[in-house]
């Protein structure tokens, strides 16, 4: 296989996006279905296995379509307790429950006029389920302790890495919602289905993360793509995205070579993980970026869970990562919902 120049490689980017990269014909067909919904408001739904794009699916439909001016807004439905979806959600009023001390406007209010992106949305509890249907169909909807309808004038776009129709039939996806979500689906291929599209992704997550480590990495070897070529990737581009950034972590010149690359055995547990994980600190960044400020808690809760994540779930070790005491991690895990027991391996 012909060895790659990656020094001379032009990194194509936008703002607030990175471009779909690609040339598969796989990978042109989920750009046809953006382009279809491109001008509408149809409801979207964007299938795909964990880690194959999908919230950068919806960034795209959103950041090149007319509400681009306007609020993208993710929720993983996965990620947050269900007692406090409805509030991430739908916002609260102060008093509402205990420890609602002050009003908090929910992803609904902040993403009017603009998108709202359900991740995973066959993890909404059924009667959260009943709440977003009827957002679509009214564009309305009150924050938990309030009494006020707040009209609303906000794009849905859904993904999940299941069938949808498995899981109406499990009773796990209300069908009336299901058919009110569903208006146009687009489908995201495996990596392991479109492997043409690697040598370009590589050659773009090199420049991108030797940039920002400082390394200027200048070639790829081609025993390392044919590595990365046969290689199954159950996570994903998430999967080859992080590969690519603890090789160049790990070379201390500017070659990487096949030791750098270590491909684990990934279950369903771990992929979710990652993809919670970097979900998170993608946000983070790009609130950042934006000179935005972010609630205290959902900073929080990126930083004990990356803390959690970097020492297998050792509380005591994660509080002093943090420069916090164990307790305090050990109360802030409870109020936000996380368990422990997810983060040892």
């Amino acid at each position: 296989m012909e060895q790659l120049d990656i020094k001379n490689y032009g990194l194509r980017e936008e703002p607030e996006l990175w471009k779909i990269i690609g040339n598969s014909k796989e990978i042109k067909e989920v750009i046809k279905g953006i382009q279809t919904v491109l001008e509408s408001d149809v409801p979207v739904v964007i299938q795909g296995e964990t880690g194959t794009g999908k919230e950068l699916v919806a960034k795209a439909i959103h950041y090149r379509g007319p509400r681009r001016k306007h609020v993208f807004c993710a929720i993983n439905c996965a990620a947050i307790p269900e007692n406090l979806l409805e509030s991430e959600l739908m916002g609260h009023e102060k008093g509402s429950f205990t420890g609602a001390i002050q009003q908090h406007i929910g992803k609904l209010e902040r993403s009017d006029m603009g998108t709202l992106f359900l991740d995973e949305i066959i993890e909404m509890p059924l009667a959260m389920q009943a709440k977003i249907l009827r957002v679509i169909e009214e564009q309305v909807f009150e924050r938990v302790g309030g009494h006020k309808s707040i009209k609303t004038n906000v794009r849905i776009i859904s993904a999940s890495n299941k069938e949808l129709l498995d899981e109406v039939n499990a009773n796990k996806l209300r069908e009336d919602l299901y058919y009110r979500i569903n208006v146009f689906r687009i489908f995201i291929p495996p990596l392991r289905d479109r492997k043409d599209d690697i040598p370009e992704l590589v050659n773009v997550f090199v420049k991108r993360y030797g940039t920002l480590s400082g390394k200027e990495i200048n070639k790829l070897d081609n025993p390392v793509m044919d590595k990365l070529m046969s290689y199954n990737w159950p996570g994903n581009i998430r999967q080859l995205q992080n590969s690519i950034r603890r090789a160049i972590l790990i070379t201390t010149n500017d070659t990487l070579l096949p030791e750098h690359f270590d491909f684990p055995d990934l279950g369903e547990n771990d992929l979710r993980m990652i993809e919670s994980l970097e979900s998170g600190l993608s946000t983070l960044e790009a609130a950042l970026r934006r000179g935005e400020v972010l609630p205290l808690s959902e900073v929080e809760e990126i930083f004990i869970r990356r803390a959690l994540n970097a020492t297998n779930g050792n509380i005591s070790a994660a509080a002093e990562k943090l420069g916090i005491g164990r307790s305090t991690v050990y109360r802030k895990m409870q109020e936000l919902g996380i368990n422990t027991e997810d983060y040892h391996q």
